[in-house]
């Protein structure tokens, strides 16, 4: 089950996060709290489709550390991958 920090946002668990990492082909990864508070974020970074940046000649990249992010990158998948399986119940 997810946690709920102070802003109201569903945090991702780490086994939520690595399962995202798989499942999007991402990769997991953690990082303290940017509020200073000592807790471990748990999120997935993946590589943006086709979205290059012209000044650093690489590609952008997604970091989803929230179920209210994953929730709306996975509406965004019916557009990509018309008839996929949900993972989020």
């Amino acid at each position: 089950m997810s946690r709920l920090n102070k802003s109201g946002i569903n945090c991702l668990t780490e086994t939520q996060a690595r399962a995202l990492a798989d499942w999007w082909g991402g990769r997991y990864h953690q990082e303290l709290s940017p509020e200073g508070s000592g807790i471990t974020r748990h999120g997935v970074i993946f590589k943006a489709s086709g979205e290059q940046d012209q000044e650093m000649g690489a590609f952008q990249e997604i970091a989803i550390f929230s179920l209210e992010e994953a929730q709306a990158l996975e509406k965004l998948r019916d557009v990509v991958n018309p008839g996929a399986p949900d993972w989020i119940g």
